[in-house]
């Protein structure tokens, strides 16, 4: 009966999740039940030896543009979107060798979030020719939102569970490659619309420290991020720094 802390709704399904592992002030507990209604997650103590990553599916619809920088090679916009979440189950990863024991599904109902958006697109001619195929498109634009998601804390002041993303070789809204990254916030939080005015800054950053890291093909200190809905998969490093060359271009 014990109140060991607070999570904001929206990162609840992701967090406390039944089975989820839930590290407090130093001590592991599982979480046994998820109460949406009450808002309550029960928790027993115990370090059961792994940790627990979700698996989830996410879906945005951009509602309504408010702003655009066109370039000769791809378009900047911000403004309002719909984001749908689904976590859909979770890995157990040995805390010793990071290896998947046991992969769990779960039935959570889907979250919508209205917020605002900051987004790019690249037309497939523009994408091709930078070295970017239609082969490679998936995994460069999925690296290049985790890498703009890993420095946006550096010109938005928040931190990454403050915003969202996701990315596509193609999106149904822009019929382009395009990456999005969202306010996890109702209504939005400024994080964006930030995020948009120092599009060129942020964006160079997140190219420069892709292209400056040492590994081969990603690691966690690039494109590789711990709260992939997917595992992180699929990542193309080099095609994601010639994408990301591609959008900076032009930009003021």
């Amino acid at each position: 009966g014990r109140l060991l802390g607070t999570v904001d709704r929206s990162r609840a399904l992701a967090v406390v999740h039944p089975g989820a592992v839930y590290v407090h002030q130093g001590s592991a507990f599982v979480v046994t039940d998820l109460d949406l209604e009450a808002s309550a997650a029960m928790l027993v103590r115990g370090d059961p030896g792994y940790d627990t990553v979700t698996r989830s599916t996410t879906e945005v619809r951009l509602v309504d543009e408010a702003r655009c920088i066109p370039t000769a090679q791809a378009r900047m916009s911000f403004g309002t979107a719909e984001v749908a979440n689904a976590v859909v189950g979770y890995r157990k990863l040995s805390r010793e060798s990071g290896a998947v024991i046991e992969e769990v599904p779960l039935d959570l109902p889907e979250q919508r979030l209205a917020t605002t958006a900051v987004w790019w697109s690249v037309p497939d001619d523009v994408a091709s020719a930078a070295g970017v195929t239609r082969r490679r498109a998936q995994g460069a634009a999925h690296a290049a939102e985790h890498a703009a998601i890993g420095l946006l804390p550096l010109f938005a002041a928040c931190d990454p569970w403050d915003v969202g993303g996701t990315s596509t070789a193609r999106h149904p809204d822009t019929g382009r490659l395009t990456v999005v990254v969202h306010d996890a916030y109702p209504g939005g939080a400024g994080l964006a619309a930030r995020a948009f005015e120092s599009a060129s800054a942020w964006l160079t950053a997140a190219r420069d420290a892709v292209a400056a890291c040492p590994c081969s093909t990603g690691c966690p200190s690039c494109v590789q991020s711990p709260r992939c809905g997917s595992g992180n998969t699929p990542l193309d490093k080099a095609a994601a720094v010639r994408l990301l060359d591609v959008v900076v271009t032009g930009l003021p």
